[in-house]
């Protein structure tokens, strides 16, 4: 295999309204959104945030809840605003079912709808329990997130549920252990792992987070090339926060027939 970069690292996002793009995974998850919502908002692209689960007040967008949006007059919402299920405790919003984020595509049909489907507590990894992600029908596209920041630190204080839902090809790792790129490998590919989760049929980009503290680059490269020779992955998006604003890059694969 061979890889380029997509240039612009947008080109693959889809434009028109009624897609719904899922957000899933750990460690940068709600920053991945925002950026492609903010790319949005600079193409003027209608577009709508919700997420089905719990989450926490997002600063800076104008919000509605789910009975707001409602009785709203749907020719004067902002270009990009959320959706939420009303205030569940102080600085967080409840989620919305699925049914209706997929609902969303009929009330609001020239919209994209960017929606986050599974929550982390704010940890680079996690492991998945019964009945998480909640993906929406209408899921169009799926980003898998993964803070590989944490690749060199103890692996049990990197991984959300360590220690208390099982996964079994980490099942004999000790708690002191380092994590590494194997791991971070297991977690993404093998079964109950990241990319089991996404529905079947459903593309997805895997979205590597937490580049700008993460110095092994030969570690790094060894796993993207290992994930991009599954057939579901043929792209990467390398996310980093810069100085002054959320930067991304986004790969793509060439396979041995000539196609990418």
């Amino acid at each position: 295999m061979s890889f380029g970069f997509v240039d612009p690292w947008h080109s693959f996002l889809p434009r028109d309204g009624g897609h719904v793009l899922g957000f899933m995974g750990s460690g940068g998850k709600t920053s991945l959104l925002r950026a492609i919502a903010e790319f949005y908002a600079d193409q003027d692209t209608p577009t709508v945030l919700t997420t089905t689960t719990r989450s926490e007040i997002l600063p800076g967008l104008t919000a509605y809840t789910w009975a707001e949006l409602q009785v709203a007059d749907l020719q004067t919402l902002p270009t990009v605003f959320y959706v939420h299920g009303g205030e569940i405790e102080p600085g967080k919003w409840g989620g919305l079912a699925a049914d209706q984020v997929d609902a969303l595509g009929g009330l609001l049909p020239d919209r994209v709808v960017l929606v986050e489907v599974d929550g982390a507590a704010k940890q680079p990894l996690k492991f998945y329990r019964p009945g998480e992600p909640v993906w929406p029908s209408r899921t169009s596209l799926a980003f898998v997130v993964m803070g590989v920041g944490a690749v060199g630190g103890r692996i049990s204080a990197a991984v959300h549920r360590w220690g208390r839902v099982p996964f079994t090809p980490l099942a004999d790792i000790k708690d002191y252990a380092l994590l590494e790129w194997c791991h971070l490998k297991e977690l993404l590919l093998a079964d109950g792992g990241y990319l089991s989760q996404v529905p079947p049929g459903v593309p997805a980009v895997l979205s590597l987070a937490g580049l700008a503290v993460q110095d092994d680059s030969i570690g790094l490269f060894e796993f993207v090339g290992q994930a991009m020779a599954h057939p579901s992955l043929p792209l990467v998006m390398f996310c980093s926060r810069g100085e002054k604003a959320f930067e991304i890059r986004t790969a793509y694969v060439e396979r041995q027939d000539g196609s990418s």
